[in-house]
């Protein structure tokens, strides 16, 4: 009899953490937006702190993993320095938030960044600058089929 139970509880320990991660994934999903006074934070740290970035808020950013396309896709663009982070491209699925390198002195072409983020399936809202101390907010312009 103890082996049958010894059994049961096994089973129910894996069932139990099935179930644990299936929430998980459930509740990644159904949060498709970050807070934004975290964003705005978070956005400013950066900014402050490193040099020669874009950056930008892309919805429905929700796990590092499945956002794998945005690294392939904006990797690959012509004012990206693919040598720094991963292939130039960083992000923070918490403020959903992505992190461009850009190549020294060159700019980021907004219209090609919310195109290569859209062609990975994301939904690209606005990119970040400091202007005069302050965040400023640039909401993309949306053009290649736009959600």
């Amino acid at each position: 009899m103890n082996l049958v139970f010894n059994k049961m509880k096994k089973w129910g320990s894996v069932v139990a953490l099935m179930l644990l991660g299936l929430v998980s994934v459930i509740s990644a999903d159904g949060d498709p937006d970050a807070n934004q006074q975290v964003r705005d934070v978070a956005a400013i740290k950066l900014l402050k702190e490193q040099k020669d970035i874009s950056l930008a808020y892309v919805k429905g950013l929700v796990c590092t993993s499945c956002a794998l396309g945005i690294r392939i896709k904006v990797g690959k663009l012509p004012f990206v320095d693919s040598t720094r982070y991963k292939r130039g491209v960083d992000m923070d699925a918490k403020t959903q938030l992505i992190t461009v390198a850009l190549l020294p002195g060159v700019k980021a072409d907004p219209e090609i960044l919310s195109n290569a983020i859209i062609a990975a399936g994301y939904d690209p809202i606005e990119r970040y600058t400091m202007q005069n101390g302050k965040l400023k907010a640039h909401l993309f312009t949306k053009t290649k089929s736009s959600k």
